[in-house]
C-alpha cells in the first residue's frame, strides 16, 4: 500500500511510478499514506480532547462570539437551513484578470454554486479573519499561470490544495507562487510573498488520490504571517462534525478578480477522509479554509478543494493535523 500521507516536498525526486487505482475507505490508524513530501525534503502544543485534536491560531485581536460570521447582507436563515444531514494598490494586470483556475482537468467536478447563490463579498478583508485568507497566483511547471486560494496557519505556513502546489497535467511542483493576503481586487493591504518551497503527500503527488488533496506553501521568512496572524485547525471526530455549521471565503474565478466571497451552510456528510456540504463555491476557491467559528476561536476542519453539489473538503483527520502542524513548525 502506497504511504499516502507521507509528507513530500516540491525539491525531492519521488523515483516512484504514479499509482491511479482506487482504494475503499479504511479506518485511519491502519493508513500508514500520510507521509509528506517537499520542495527541499525537509522532514506548538495541540490540546487534545478525548479523541479530537485543536491547534489554536493566532488572531492578533479579538471579535465577539458565534457560529457564523457577521457579515452584513449575509442571508443566516438560509445556511442554517440548507443542506441539513505594507499596503500595495496596483492595477490589475488585465491577463492577471483572465487567470483559469488551478488544474481543472484534474477534478472530479467543478466547484459549484448549489442552488441559489447567496454568497456576499468581503470588502474590508484587513479584518479578521478575512486577512488569513490569500489570493494565489500559481506559475505552474509548464510555465502557465492560474489562481487559487490559501490561509495562513502559522507565521510561514500557507495552507491550500494539494493541486494548487502539486498539478499532475502541468508537470508537476509549481515552480513559485505568490501569496497575497486580503487582497481585494486591486489593493494588497499587506504586500505579497513569493515562494517556491511546498509540501504535500504521496497520496496526491503520486498516487493522484483526491482524498489527500492538501498542501502547503512554506514562505521565505515570517513577515506577512507575523502581521496578519492565522487559523488554528482541527481534529474532530464524526459526531462533532454532522451538521456542524461551517464557514468558507475564497477567491472565486466567476467574480472580479482578486474579490473575496463568503457563504457558510452545514456539513451534509462526512467520510473518513471528506467533508460534503452546500456551500456555494467556484474555480479559484480551491484550496480555501472551511471552519467552524466557536467561543471566539476559529479552527479549520477541512481543506475545500472540488464540487459537485455536494461541495467537497479534504477533511483534518489525525494524520492531515499531524502534517500541518509539522509544516507550521
Amino acid at each position: 500500500m502506497a504511504k499516502d500521507h507521507d509528507s513530500v516536498s516540491s525539491d525531492e525526486e519521488l523515483g516512484e511510478e504514479q499509482e491511479f487505482e482506487e482504494e475503499e475507505d479504511v479506518e485511519e490508524e491502519d493508513d500508514a499514506g500520510y507521509e509528506t513530501v517537499s520542495s527541499e525534503d525537509p522532514a506548538g502544543a495541540a490540546m487534545t480532547t478525548a479523541d479530537e485534536l485543536v491547534e489554536d491560531g493566532h488572531q492578533m485581536a479579538t471579535h465577539g462570539g458565534g457560529t457564523v460570521e457577521a457579515v452584513e447582507g449575509f442571508d443566516f436563515s438560509y445556511a442554517m437551513t440548507e443542506g441539513f444531514e505594507g499596503a500595495d494598490s496596483l492595477e490589475i494586470d488585465p491577463e492577471l484578470a483572465r487567470l483559469p483556475q488551478c488544474c481543472a482537468e484534474e477534478f472530479e467536478t467543478p466547484e459549484s454554486v448549489c442552488g441559489r447563490d447567496d454568497r456576499v463579498r468581503i470588502r474590508n478583508t484587513t479584518r479578521i479573519p478575512w486577512r488569513w485568507n490569500a489570493q494565489l497566483i500559481i506559475t505552474m511547471r509548464d510555465g502557465r499561470k492560474s489562481r487559487c486560494t490559501g490561509w495562513f496557519i502559522g507565521p510561514h505556513t500557507v495552507m491550500t490544495a494539494g493541486h494548487c502546489v502539486y498539478s499532475h497535467s502541468a508537470g508537476g511542483w509549481a515552480r513559485q507562487i505568490e501569496v497575497i493576503p486580503g487582497m481585494d481586487a486591486s489593493l494588497r493591504p499587506f504586500g505579497s510573498l513569493k515562494s517556491s518551497s511546498f509540501r504535500s503527500v504521496r497520496g496526491w503527488t503520486v498516487s493522484r488520490k483526491p482524498d489527500y488533496d492538501y498542501g502547503a506553501i512554506i514562505l521565505p521568512n515570517n513577515r506577512l504571517g507575523n502581521r496578519v496572524g492565522w487559523f488554528g485547525f482541527a481534529a474532530l471526530t464524526d459526531a462533532s462534525l454532522r451538521n456542524l455549521l461551517v464557514n468558507n471565503a475564497g477567491y472565486a474565478g466567476d467574480k472580479p478578480f482578486g474579490t473575496l466571497w463568503y457563504n457558510a451552510g452545514r456539513i451534509t456528510k462526512v467520510t473518513p477522509r471528506r467533508l460534503a456540504y452546500m456551500i456555494d463555491t467556484y474555480g479559484g476557491h480551491s484550496g480555501s479554509p472551511v471552519w467552524r467559528y466557536k467561543d471566539g476561536h476559529r479552527h479549520a476542519v477541512g481543506v475545500h478543494a472540488y464540487g459537485g453539489c455536494p461541495n467537497k473538503a479534504t477533511r483534518i483527520t489525525k494524520a492531515v493535523f499531524s502534517n500541518m502542524k509539522a509544516w507550521k513548525a
